[in-house]
């Protein structure tokens, strides 16, 4: 279809159905999100159009033959990813200039084509080209951008703790965490990043870290050592007390110390593909322990021993924890 034949509602819906397209995408998708593009898909016949477009896209360059095909990838996820950037592209051709620059430039496609990623469960170190430490949490991605100014991680999605060493260029740089939210400079210190879509969350093990928010950069805020503070793009939430074990994930466990149920099932929901609920009839339920991360079926299991509830597996992908 020819651009311009579309009209400005189509071109809208266009938009809508490559963001959706992205995000349903990331490693890191939720049931909520799963649902959420289901609602924007009833809502409108122009929605339901485009995203037979999306997936007519998708049908054809998979269907490319010969050395358009994937003839030299041998691993099947990633011929998924390419196959999924260039129906990304191919729609960016259709939107014109304005909205495919808006659309390449959303947080939900800059964490689609960042060269650092993690899966769902995996949890990855990096050690850095100036000696530092990054650890990746799952469904995570992000970018490098070591210059000779600065030595910055661009985070768009999930979590990275960060151990900073001593700069060895001859002009010391700054250690520059970016998020959607704001900037967040290390002040020589030992550090937690989580990226929550609408705000960011950071807690300090070691040291002290500086944050200033992306719409009111003036207004900055040092966070030190055994504190924590979430926030937006523009205001700062409360500074509070971190828990002793924010960043025990990075051992690949997960430290938990009378936390309601719902939280803790929330939290393995990171570590594990599909959709995971808690009931309300359990969800006040108190956890305390440690557990390991590369097996949260182990996890499930231990709970259901340890606690009055039971585990339903729809399929391998749809879980619900129930009362017993």
């Amino acid at each position: 279809m020819a651009a311009s034949i579309i009209t400005e509602n189509q071109r809208q819906a266009l938009s809508q159905a490559a963001h959706w397209f992205a995000v349903l995408g990331a490693e890191d998708v939720t049931a909520r999100q799963n649902q959420q593009w289901q609602r924007w898909l009833e809502q409108h016949t122009d929605h339901r159009w485009a995203w037979s477009k999306v997936e007519a896209l998708q049908g054809q360059l998979q269907a490319m033959p010969g050395k358009m095909s994937y003839q030299v990838l041998n691993n099947a996820n990633q011929q998924v990813a390419v196959t999924r950037r260039r129906v990304l592209k191919s729609l960016l051709v259709l939107l014109g200039v304005g909205a495919s620059w808006r659309l390449w430039q959303s947080p939900a496609a800059l964490g689609y084509r960042a060269e650092l990623r993690t899966a769902t469960g995996e949890i990855k170190p990096l050690h850095l080209s100036d000696g530092s430490l990054v650890v990746m949490n799952t469904a995570t991605a992000a970018d490098l951008q070591f210059t000779a100014q600065q030595r910055m991680i661009l985070l768009y999605q999930g979590e990275i703790a960060i151990h900073t060493a001593s700069d060895p260029s001859p002009i010391p740089r700054p250690f520059l965490v970016s998020t959607a939210q704001g900037k967040l400079r290390a002040l020589g210190t030992q550090f937690t990043v989580r990226a929550l879509g609408d705000e960011t969350v950071l807690a300090v093990q070691q040291h002290s870290v500086e944050v200033s928010l992306r719409n009111a950069p003036e207004a900055a805020l040092i966070v030190s050592q055994g504190q924590q503070v979430s926030f937006t793009a523009d205001r700062f939430g409360v500074l509070m007390a971190a828990e002793s074990n924010s960043a025990d994930w990075t051992q690949g466990v997960l430290t938990v110390s009378d936390r309601p149920l719902s939280q803790v099932i929330e939290e393995i929901a990171r570590y594990r593909r599909g959709s995971i609920t808690c009931s309300p009839e359990v969800a006040h339920l108190r956890v305390s322990g440690t557990f390991p991360l590369k097996d949260t079926d182990r996890i499930l299991d231990v709970l259901a021993q340890t606690l009055p509830i039971k585990i339903q597996s729809v399929t391998r992908y749809w879980v619900k924890v129930v009362a017993a």
